[in-house]
């Protein structure tokens, strides 16, 4: 067997997802695949595949360390063991990792929640933390343009809080959980921003959600967007112009 193969395979047999085959692809003879499955049923191997578990269980936890907190321990201990089964935790891009993680987090939240915001708001910060490795205010003459096409920052984002922020966030340190509201208070994150984040204005709110889709500065407009606003957000990263 050729050594990539045979490395391949202690690879997949340490972290392969549940129903998969960790052989597929790879040139074994049957004498060599039994062998390999020989090694899953030693000691040793169940200790390395334990360590490995909860270096990739650890990694995950501190990604998304203040939406667990706001979960049972046996919610914690269920979504960490099913994410680590589908194969999560072994990438080494930390921001990706976290961020994919979040997601997966996400999609198994009640909405609304405010576990779901906390979520939101730790993505949120992640990406707006990565967008200011390479942000810089932009010229502010490319609102000029003819044909200058807005869009949604692609380090920002808008949360909704469904209380006070300041409410939920002191329940972190131990106050009492504020109740879900139906009323809720927007909040941006954008990598141009002090501090990463800031209460949303009603136009900056409409503006957000109107750039689900690109949309042409001239347009938009038209459609009663005001200048101000649009500079604010471009300057801030939560917006971004081309064109």
């Amino acid at each position: 067997m050729a050594l990539l193969d045979l490395q391949t395979a202690l690879g997949r047999l340490v972290r392969v997802p549940a129903g998969e085959d960790p052989f597929r692809g790879l040139h074994l003879t049957a004498g060599e695949r039994a062998s390999l499955v020989a090694v899953v049923d030693s000691a040793g191997f169940a200790f390395t595949v334990d360590v490995q578990r909860s270096w990739c269980a650890g990694r995950a936890a501190n990604a998304a360390r203040l939406t667990l907190s706001m979960l049972s321990a046996d919610e914690r201990q269920r979504l960490l063991a099913d994410w680590v089964n589908a194969g999560g935790g072994t990438p080494s891009f930390f921001a990706a990792e976290a961020d994919a993680f979040l997601d997966f987090i996400a999609r198994r939240l009640p909405d609304p929640s405010h576990a779901l915001t906390l979520c939101r708001v730790e993505q949120a910060t992640l990406r707006a933390r990565e967008g200011t490795l390479r942000f810089a205010v932009p010229d502010p003459s490319r609102l000029d343009a003819p044909a200058c096409i807005l869009r949604a920052g692609r380090y920002a984002a808008l949360v909704r809080f469904h209380a006070q922020p300041q409410l939920l966030l002191a329940a972190l340190e131990g106050q009492p959980l504020p109740p879900v509201s139906r009323e809720t208070t927007p909040v941006l994150f954008g990598p141009g921003l002090t501090g990463l984040s800031r209460l949303a204005s009603g136009d900056e709110v409409a503006l957000w959600e109107r750039l689900a889709a690109p949309g042409a500065l001239s347009v938009l407009s038209r459609e009663g967007h005001r200048r101000e606003a649009i500079e604010s957000l471009v300057a801030a990263g939560i917006v971004e112009a081309s064109g």
